[in-house]
């Protein structure tokens, strides 16, 4: 019998056995997907389904006050023909992977976790209580400390498996304490259950939809009672994922169901197994100020916008992001843990695996390029390490975090299709670390004469370079206005051409380097030229950084720009992130 086989084999050898291949497709579904009766919690005798299990019985299910121990049940269960297969997800490198990184930060803010869960009426009513049918994943990306994503990963999946209608009350209550502009307001997927209650009667079921924004209100609204400052908060991307008829969801025959939920600027990316050798589809959206639902939504509560020193911008001078768990000093404004909820179908082997990622990798990493990070490695742990691994040498100063998770196709046809603009973008970034490597030492071994100088020049100091990229693209000249948005929804602001650009810096007479901030410096006006980056040559690697133009590094003296690059619109942020990742600095005498 199959599953005996199976069960005489090592988990990791049998895992990659996959089923048959139907003709599939993938769509989003613009419904709210899953009922989840509370008459199917009833105390149930299963039949004698599994080859591997004895009977077992489903618990009633009833408000959960304490949150359950989910060690009792650590494995994936899938159903076949043949009997049912327990997996241990935590030893199947080959079936999920996951790797965090503090990067260049003194700590690691960022956390993830993948767990089965077990939610009544969502999979055919075949349990057992030590399995569970339902994948699980979360990443959450904290700020001001790490206690915030600490206790989500400790508790937000518990909070999704237990909680009920009974939570409903408190959670309105919680939020219409926001203020005054709060008093009545009901989050939109939770209207149908306070009109269901405010006729005295008690809903028969959560949906999905309903039960996820519960749980995430209900998790927040918990995190009052933490002894935190007010600064501290998380992000949240998660992931359920379940065949409806129990099939695993590596297999061919499988008809997946994913449901994301996020809140922040942590993302989760579908790659698709077609024609096209597997392109990456975004599956959330970013909750930043520059999403206009979002920033017009904060702006009906007050809110208002500006810019940090790094020019990102923050609502109330205090976040970068509109919704976060958390951060109850800007709660009021409109910086809240509702959850966006985004559903998908697929079926069978169209899709090849997810990822879900912090900003510390999609700061450096466009969508494409992370998928495809991901094509060509033996399995997901090495596919989530080596995700890590590329995002800190192209200059990541962030916690990195990413989580991968094979789907049907993994070992179909996929082809790199940023592979060479990845690789051009590597060494890049690698001969930018040893130019400024060569410009710090001396011909001897010694300190270059950037570091001190003999004559008596006066003392300069090193600023970042944002204020001068400001004053740039504010000059009154009118620059250039880009159609339509970038595919996350962000408008990517005026834009200036790389002559413009050019053209600017020169008049500003600020002079470049690639000396590391906060050193000191004594240059003399006449032997300066080994340390200021010639502006062409800074346009140079701009470009190259960015992957823009056909730009090559060239060689120092080499520096003229062909009219195709200097054509390049660029806009603040582009430019401010290029050179933030190529270590620029402005020589202030």
């Amino acid at each position: 019998m199959y599953a005996r086989a199976l069960l005489s084999k090592p988990v990791q050898s049998r895992l990659p056995v996959l089923f048959t291949k139907p003709a599939l497709s993938l769509r989003v579904l613009d419904r709210p997907s899953v009922a989840m009766s509370t008459a199917a919690a009833a105390t149930t005798a299963l039949p004698h389904s599994s080859v591997l299990h004895s009977l077992a019985a489903l618990p009633v299910a009833g408000p959960a006050r304490a949150i359950p121990n989910s060690r009792l049940y650590p494995y994936y269960v899938a159903y076949t023909e043949e009997g049912t297969v327990r997996v241990d997800v935590r030893k199947s490198p080959q079936l999920l992977g996951q790797t965090s990184s503090r990067g260049t930060r003194g700590y690691n803010q960022d956390r993830a976790e993948f767990i089965p869960l077990r939610i009544p009426g969502m999979v055919a009513d075949r349990k057992d209580l030590s399995s569970a049918q339902i994948m699980y994943l979360g990443t959450y990306d904290g700020h001001g400390g790490d206690a915030c994503a600490d206790y989500l990963k400790q508790v937000l999946h518990n909070y999704i498996e237990t909680v009920s209608v009974d939570d409903l009350p408190a959670v309105l209550s919680s939020m219409r304490m926001y203020g005054k502009d709060w008093s009545s307001y009901t989050p939109a997927k939770l209207r149908r259950l306070e009109e269901t209650m405010n006729k005295h009667e008690v809903p028969s079921f959560l949906t999905i939809d309903e039960r996820l924004t519960l749980a995430f209100l209900r998790a927040d609204n918990d995190m009052q009672n933490m002894r935190w400052s007010d600064g501290q908060g998380s992000t949240a991307c998660t992931a359920l994922l379940w065949d409806a008829e129990g099939l695993p969801f590596w297999s061919h025959d499988s008809q997946l169901n994913l449901v994301i939920s996020s809140v922040g600027d942590s993302k989760a990316i579908l790659c698709r197994a077609d024609a096209h050798g597997g392109l990456a589809q975004a599956l959330n959206t970013l909750h930043h100020p520059g999403v206009p639902a979002e920033r017009e939504r904060l702006q009906r509560h007050g809110a208002f916008f500006s810019r940090d020193s790094f020019g990102e911008e923050r609502a109330m001078a205090r976040v970068a992001n509109t919704r976060a768990f958390g951060d109850w000093q800007v709660k009021r404004f409109g910086v809240f843990a509702e959850p966006e909820i985004r559903h998908y179908e697929m079926q069978g082997d169209e899709a090849a695996f997810l990822v879900i990622v912090s900003d510390g990798l999609t700061s450096v990493l466009t969508d494409q390029e992370i998928v495809d990070v991901v094509k060509g490695c033996a399995d997901p742990a090495k596919a989530a390490k080596k995700l890590v691994d590329v995002a800190e040498r192209l200059g990541s100063d962030d916690n990195m975090t990413a989580q991968v998770l094979r789907l049907p196709a993994w070992d179909s046809a996929l082809t790199d299709l940023t592979a060479d603009h990845r690789q051009m973008r590597l060494d890049s970034v690698d001969r930018v670390r040893r130019l400024r490597g060569s410009m710090l030492v001396g011909p001897h071994g010694g300190s270059s004469s950037m570091q001190e100088s003999s004559s008596a020049g006066a003392a300069v100091r090193l600023s970042t370079p944002e204020r001068l990229l400001k004053r740039i693209f504010t000059t009154h000249q009118r620059p250039r206005r880009p159609q339509g948005a970038t595919s996350d929804g962000r408008s990517q602001g005026l834009q200036l051409s790389v002559a413009q650009i050019q053209q600017r810096i020169r008049a500003s007479g600020c002079r470049l380097t690639l000396v590391a901030e906060p050193e000191e410096l004594e240059l003399d006006s006449d032997e300066d030229s080994g340390s200021v980056i010639a502006v062409p040559e800074v346009m140079r690697m701009t470009l190259s950084v960015l992957g823009m133009a056909g730009a090559s590094m060239g060689t120092r003296g080499d520096c003229a720009l062909t009219s195709e690059q200097e054509s390049t619109p660029l806009s603040l942020k582009e430019t401010e992130k290029a050179w933030r990742l190529i270590g620029l600095h402005v020589i202030e005498a």
